[in-house]
């Protein structure tokens, strides 16, 4: 399994392509509950991070953010989805790192990529 660099998440570069992330052949069986519980964190991200962006509980908010992806790290990790783990590493930094107005943008950015690696995974 070649590593692949998803350091573009802090520095608005590239990251790799969303239908290139490796599943294990073993996983059928929990393929579509990881896949309809990260769907689930995802949207909650996007309502968080809006929320985050208009400035209203921020605190509370960048706490919200930081638990949706530590938990998708987790269960990405558990399941063995190594890609979309390396990801949530990365903007889980890049979310301490970037400066308020910046998070946003990135964070959007995570949830579409994670969106379409997703639809390649049942697809």
């Amino acid at each position: 399994m070649k590593t692949k660099d998803f350091s573009g998440i802090r520095n608005k570069g590239l990251l790799p392509d969303p239908a290139e992330v490796e599943v294990p052949a073993d996983m059928d069986d929990l393929l579509d509950d990881y896949i309809e519980s990260t769907s689930s964190m995802l949207e909650e991200l996007e309502a968080v991070t809006l929320a985050y962006e208009s400035g209203d509980n921020r605190d509370e908010n960048a706490s919200a953010i930081r638990r949706i992806l530590h938990k998708i790290k987790g269960e990405s990790s558990m399941v063995s989805v190594n890609d979309v783990s390396e990801l949530c590493h990365q903007a889980e930094y890049a979310f301490e790192e970037l400066p308020v107005a910046d998070k946003p943008d990135m964070l959007l950015k995570f949830k579409d990529w994670i969106t379409i690696a997703i639809g390649h995974m049942t697809g």
